[in-house]
């Protein structure tokens, strides 16, 4: 992303030169000197320019013509398709601008094409504000919704197209900005509603950026669905009553999520959706449960955004006074969501609510119970209507940043390529937040008076500087000394029941334990390979503690020095393959869900994800449940693995390729994990499936990890020999 389109000028009027935009467009005399009858103008920016979602969209867009625009509700979309991928409806490429009429094929587009704008950049600021600004003035409405589509990325923001420029994206507050020269080019003062149909997006520093241009606002703290919102079942609700508010259009958005979404409700539609997924056909009932399990979704009133931002920044203040160790812990055992950043730390993208009840719970502080009422007061009274599914239990409807201190650190400084406060400005001139990063990381005093709640205010928010507040967070590279928690960890050397055993047989790993800031424990397993003198990760999995904790059905270890004094586990040869009906290979599966149970936990694979269509390649991880059935797989846009996922819909042809993780020696001569490509299976309209078989004779290293609530981490490693029985 180009830097300078992060610095803003005080005037909106050089904003919109600045952007290279027509400063001053006449708005139509009936937008400006007339009631319009229009009640409601639903502007759709679907960004489709990608081949995990063109498909997904598309559908969308069929979905709102099942209703179609009525005299009181008019309907418009700007759709950018992607070069390759989903081939339906004559498989034609580029934007397309459309009125939306009523069609009932959910297949083909039926609306009236208004115009056809070959490819574009949908990653820019311009596009969004030319299709708003276009759709305002030809169809003026009394309230007007803008609901954007395509991956997000939290406050990294979103809206990847690679087509016409690679790389180009939208920054949080360039979506802030945009906004700001939509209205002011419409001379509308705000929008009714503001939709973020993507992921992650239910962010307080997302949602502080539109707190100044519009009513109403719907995001996700999580990872969406392929399937998006339900849109026929809320526009025809819309258009059954069109005198409602952008309050009720927001909760019905949340009230009909998953559970009315037409791929589901309509026999036909789901059958095929099924069976393009080779599931077994189940009721629209079972289905709707299914999906709903992981998902969330948060209606939102952007008024009362304010006194939001002042209780957190009242809570935040609170924290300076707790025991720093209380704060890691609940960092560490927040509900958490899918991250965007490097995918072998944990994600820093946290629940706000969750987390704020674990810190006072932990703190044991009379400020900080009271701080946390006055947030908690704030939070019921801001949000209108959210759900969370139940592998979801802490999700309270806002997320939050709150990284460990080496990635707060790289998106922290002058060089950083994803900078928290240039790409988030509005939210760090208006909140606490990043200071208390700093006081949490670097012991940096916070002046609780340092804060701008006016940014928030739609009267004079939307013409402040926003450069101001896009200073970075640190000025040299020296500035993180010591953690919010110091590391203590010891361990002794392992020790091992048998050097020696058969495949059928166990082995008992014993050490001590001392540290009081013990997170996560986990087994490693990896096997010696001698041929390229590599050691291969075959198994990782939590080790669970005797006793569990548990907050808002989140559940965490709960170590006892008895636990870790005398600290025991008990090892089998295992490893496990997947299998695509044709072919099988063997895989890592990593924990990624710690459990109360075995079949509470969840699990991951990692590997590339082709289009067979375009042979477009993504980073993407398979995640599986307890039990190691398939559950759905992600998609990000970079190949490192960060970047903005989305749930990918396989397609039969399209194939899978296993990431292998080994252990090598560097030039250094210092052993590191490296990543290599394994074994490729291919979708044939069935999920892959998994079986565990006894581990292969030969030499393994058993390694015991502890992590600390940091995320630094000790281990200890010994030496077990498998031998044919």
């Amino acid at each position: 992303m180009n830097s300078s389109m992060c610095k803003r000028v005080h005037i909106l009027l050089v904003v919109a030169i600045a952007m290279g935009l027509a400063p001053w467009r006449p708005a139509s005399a009936q937008t400006n000197q007339t009631t319009p009858a229009r009640e409601w103008l639903v502007m759709l920016y679907q960004n489709a320019d990608d081949p995990i979602l063109e498909g997904d969209i598309f559908t969308d867009l069929n979905e709102a013509e099942w209703v179609g625009s009525t005299a009181a509700v008019t309907m418009v979309s700007q759709l950018d398709r992607y070069d390759g991928a989903f081939d339906g409806d004559g498989d034609w490429t580029g934007t397309k601008r459309f009125l939306i009429e009523q069609d009932r094929d959910l297949t083909t587009i039926g609306s009236e094409e208004l115009d056809d704008l070959g490819e574009i950049d949908s990653g820019s600021p311009e596009a969004l504000v030319d299709f708003a600004v276009w759709a305002m003035q030809n169809y003026p409405a009394k309230k007007y919704a803008l609901i954007l589509s395509d991956h997000g990325a939290g406050w990294v923001g979103g809206w990847n197209d690679d087509a016409p420029k690679v790389g180009s994206s939208l920054t949080v507050n360039e979506i802030d900005q945009a906004l700001a020269t939509i209205l002011q080019e419409t001379e509308v003062s705000q929008f009714e509603f503001l939709g973020f149909d993507a992921c992650l997006m239910s962010e307080v520093e997302v949602l502080a950026g539109m707190a100044p241009y519009a009513h109403y606002a719907v995001a996700s703290q999580e990872t969406e669905p392929a399937l998006g919102w339900a849109y026929a079942k809320f526009l025809g609700a819309l258009t059954t009553k069109p005198t409602q508010s952008g309050a009720e259009l927001a909760s019905n958005i949340v009230k009909t999520y998953i559970v009315n979404d037409m791929m589901i409700v309509d026999n036909e539609a789901r059958t095929n959706y099924l069976a393009a997924l080779g599931a077994d056909a189940i009721s629209a009932k079972a289905m709707a449960a299914q999906m709903s399990e992981d998902v969330t979704l948060t209606a939102v009133d952007l008024s009362k955004f304010t006194p939001l931002m002042a209780a957190l920044n009242e809570f935040a203040f609170a924290l300076t006074s707790a025991d720093p160790v209380a704060v890691a812990k609940a960092r560490t055992y927040a509900q958490s969501f899918e991250s965007v950043f490097d995918p072998q730390q944990p994600s820093p993208y946290i629940d706000l609510g969750h987390f704020a009840k674990l810190a006072a719970e932990f703190a044991e502080s009379d400020e900080i119970d009271a701080a946390l009422k006055n947030l908690q007061k704030a939070y019921k009274a801001a949000i209108l209507a959210e759900i969370s599914g139940s592998q979801r239990p802490g999700a309270s409807g806002f997320s939050i940043f709150f990284p460990t201190p080496e990635l707060l650190f790289s998106v922290g400084t002058e060089d950083s390529e994803q900078s928290y406060t240039a790409y988030a400005s509005r939210f760090a001139g208006a909140s606490l937040w990043d200071d208390f990063l700093l006081f949490h990381y670097t012991n940096l005093d916070i002046d609780p008076e340092a804060v701008a709640l006016d940014l928030l205010d739609p009267e004079v928010g939307a013409a402040a500087d926003l450069a101001d507040y896009a200073a970075p967070l640190f000025v040299d590279d020296g500035e993180i000394t010591t953690p919010g928690v110091d590391t203590d960890l010891t361990m002794t050397p392992l020790e091992v029941s048998s050097e020696e055993i058969t495949a059928d047989e166990t082995v008992l790993l014993s050490t001590q334990i001392q540290g009081e800031n013990v997170g996560y424990v986990y087994i490693e397993v990896t096997r010696y390979e001698e041929e390229t003198e590599a050691y291969i990760l075959e198994d990782m999995d939590f080790i669970a503690s005797d006793d569990n904790e548990e907050t808002d059905g989140v559940v965490y270890p709960a170590w006892t020095s008895d636990d870790l004094d005398d600290f025991l586990y008990e090892w089998s040869p295992t490893i496990y393959s997947l299998s695509d009906g044709v072919d099988e290979a063997f895989a890592l599966f990593e924990p990624a869900v710690y459990g109360e149970d075995q079949e509470d936990t969840e699990y991951m694979v990692r590997g590339i994800y082709t289009f067979a269509d375009s042979q477009d390649e993504r980073y993407a991880l398979i995640h599986f449940d307890g039990d190691l059935n398939y559950k759905y797989i992600f998609g990000y846009s970079d190949l490192d693995g960060t970047g903005a996922p989305r749930e990918i819909t396989p397609r039969e042809g399209d194939y899978f390729t296993i990431l292998e993780q080994r252990y090598v020696v560097d030039d250094a001569g210092e052993w590191i994990i490296s990543e290599q490509l394994g074994d490729t299976l291919t979708f044939y309209g069935e999920p892959f499936t998994v079986t565990a078989y006894e581990g292969y004779p030969g030499e393994y290293s058993l390694g015991i990890i502890v992590e600390d609530l940091l995320g630094n981490s000790i281990a200890e490693y010994t030496t077990v020999y498998v031998v044919e029985n």
